[in-house]
C-alpha cells in the first residue's frame, strides 16, 4: 500500500513539474493606422511608425560664402521643422515561468510637433513571440494604441487599449494564455505599470512593454494514464476493505 501511495505522489509531482517554462524572443510591427483624410504616416508594417507632418518651429540665420570676383558672406534664413511623432519597438529575449511578469520589449515614444489634420488617431501593434521552449513555434498577438494629438503645446499621449489573456497553447493537460499588461515606467518606488504615456511636445521617452503568461487546466486536466491509475488504486483499496471484512 505504501508503494502505491508513493507512486501516486510521484505522478502528481511529475505533472506539476511539467508546467511550461517559456523561452524565446519578440518582434513587433505597427499596422492599420486610422485618422483624418489628411493623415500622413510612414513605417506601416515595420517596427518604426511615424505620424503627422512636422510643423515649423523656428528660424535661424546662417552665413553662406559667395565668391564671384571676390568672396563675401551672405546672410540666409534657415527654417526648422519638427520631426513627426513616432513609436519605435525594440524586441527582447525572454525566459520566464507562468505568472511572472517579464519584459516583452521596449517602446519609444517621440512626441513631435505636427500640423493639425495630419495626425493618426489609432494604430495596431502586432507583437510576435518566437518560442524556443517548450517547443519551436511562433504566435502573433494584436493590440490597439490610441494616439491623442492636441492642438496646444501642453503634450500628447499614447494609450494602450485594454487587452485580455489570449489562449495560444495547450500543453500536457494545461491551457496557456498570454497577456500584454501595459507600459512599465521607472519611479522612485520601482517600476510602475501604466496604460498611458504622456509627453510634452518635442520630448521622447523609452519604456518597458510588460507581459505575462498564465495557465488554466484543460477540459481534461490530467493525462488519461493518471485517471486509470487513480481508478485502479481506488479499486485496489475497495478490494482490501472487502477482504478485511470477510476476515472479520
Amino acid at each position: 500500500m505504501k508503494n502505491l501511495l508513493l507512486l501516486a505522489t510521484f505522478l502528481v509531482a511529475s505533472i506539476s513539474a511539467n508546467a511550461a517554462t517559456f523561452q524565446g524572443s519578440t518582434s513587433g510591427t505597427f499596422e492599420n493606422p486610422t485618422g483624418p483624410s489628411g493623415m500622413v504616416t510612414t513605417g506601416t508594417g515595420t517596427d518604426h511608425f511615424t505620424w503627422g507632418e512636422g510643423a515649423y518651429t523656428h528660424s535661424t540665420y546662417e552665413y553662406e560664402k559667395v565668391c564671384y570676383w571676390g568672396c563675401s558672406y551672405k546672410k540666409v534664413t534657415v527654417d526648422h521643422y519638427s520631426d513627426p511623432s513616432s513609436l519605435t519597438y525594440q524586441g527582447n529575449n525572454f525566459n520566464t515561468d507562468v505568472n511572472q511578469t517579464f519584459i516583452a520589449g521596449y517602446m519609444n515614444f517621440n512626441n513631435g510637433i505636427i500640423y493639425s489634420g495630419t495626425q493618426a488617431e489609432t494604430v495596431d501593434f502586432a507583437l510576435t513571440l518566437d518560442f524556443t521552449s517548450p517547443s519551436l513555434f511562433s504566435e502573433t498577438f494584436t493590440y490597439g494604441f490610441s494616439l491623442d494629438n492636441t492642438v496646444n503645446p501642453q503634450g500628447d499621449s499614447v494609450t494602450f487599449l485594454n487587452s485580455v489573456p489570449t489562449k495560444f497553447l495547450s500543453h500536457e493537460g494545461t491551457d496557456y494564455y498570454f497577456e500584454l499588461t501595459g507600459f512599465g515606467i521607472h519611479t522612485k518606488k520601482g517600476i510602475q505599470l501604466v496604460d498611458e504615456l504622456f509627453l510634452k511636445e518635442g520630448k521622447d521617452k523609452t519604456v518597458k512593454l510588460l507581459g505575462q503568461f498564465t495557465s488554466m487546466p484543460s477540459e481534461v486536466p490530467l493525462p488519461a494514464a493518471v485517471w486509470l491509475f487513480g481508478s485502479g488504486l481506488m479499486g485496489f483499496m475497495a478490494m482490501r476493505r472487502r477482504a478485511k471484512a470477510q476476515q472479520a
